[in-house]
């Protein structure tokens, strides 16, 4: 069983903004014919085609659009058996608390939010209320709850995005220290396109924070991300394709082959593809879907 963690359903004009941008295709080697990918019906048949029993859908939004975001996340998700998704929420938005209880009493197991396109600093004042609320919350409704927060540290220079606004190693690790008791899941290893120096040794291993694997393997280099697997170790990674910038057929060996490298045994590779995605997000085991499952692709050379 393979959980794919971090998933999109961006619509077309989105897929397009971004890659017209070639500088940040290029960089970040993006797939750029992809506009198909904006139809989630496409996701799950990759999901079923590739043996993915289930993928998360992470959506963000501008304060006014929080609401009617987690709606159409959770309409695509009720249509597709191998869909699940989380919530968003904005420090800056109205009835706050409000929606983070509608969304944990509709069985939301997190938040995604990404700070340079949501405009706030993961540091102000206001993110930090919100992340205590977010924990009182969920602490009084018995509810598990995961933060997950995007790490793209060139947004300045391909989106114009303030300084102030984009999530940085550093600036995660105070968060992540700040609130030991909140599971915090960092994407793209954590630093995506950030100085491997930093990733590395500003961003420090903690007992709640996670890392993903998505688009990672295409801006690190395979010793420095096999580094951060063994530092941060196979119980705090867990596997995502940022789909639909990649996909599974392509990722999946991919990340099987770092994970070889790493030196992770069968169940430590199981915890960074399944069973970490499982507790985070209170996913239940799914029974075999077919008889004739194979074992993930061989190693890549």
């Amino acid at each position: 069983m393979i959980i794919d963690c971090h998933c999109h359903i961006f619509t077309k004009q989105v897929i397009h903004n971004v890659t017209s941008r070639v500088a940040l295709v290029e960089e970040l080697e993006l797939g750029a014919a992809v506009e198909h990918r904006s139809e989630a019906r496409v996701l799950d048949e990759s999901a079923r085609e590739n043996h993915v029993d289930c993928c998360v859908l992470l959506p963000t939004a501008s304060p006014e659009k929080v609401r009617s975001e987690n709606e159409r996340y959770l309409s695509i998700a009720a249509s597709f058996p191998r869909l699940r998704t989380l919530a968003t929420l904005h420090p800056l938005m109205s009835h706050l608390a409000d929606e983070a209880e509608r969304m944990l009493d509709r069985g939301i197991a997190g938040f995604k939010f990404s700070s340079f396109s949501q405009r706030f600093d993961l540091a102000s004042v206001d993110a930090e209320k919100m992340f205590i609320m977010i924990q009182d919350t969920a602490t009084r409704k018995k509810k598990a709850c995961t933060i997950v927060l995007d790490t793209f540290t060139r947004a300045d220079i391909h989106f114009g995005a303030q300084g102030e606004h984009l999530t940085t190693p550093a600036k995660l690790n105070a968060v992540v220290s700040r609130h030991p008791d909140l599971p915090f899941l960092a994407a793209h290893m954590g630093g995506l396109a950030a100085d491997f120096h930093h990733i590395r040794f500003d961003l420090k291993p903690a007992s709640n924070l996670y890392l993903d694997t998505s688009n990672a393997a295409h801006t690190l280099r395979a010793d420095q991300f096999v580094d951060l697997l063994q530092r941060h170790g196979a119980d705090h990674v867990l596997f995502g394709t940022d789909w639909p910038w990649f996909d599974h057929a392509s990722e999946i060996p991919l990340i099987e082959s770092l994970l070889d490298r790493a030196g992770f045994e069968p169940d430590q590779k199981e915890a960074v593809f399944r069973k970490n995605a499982e507790t985070l997000f209170r996913i239940p085991r799914f029974p075999e879907r077919s008889p004739e499952r194979k074992s993930r692709g061989r190693n890549r050379s």
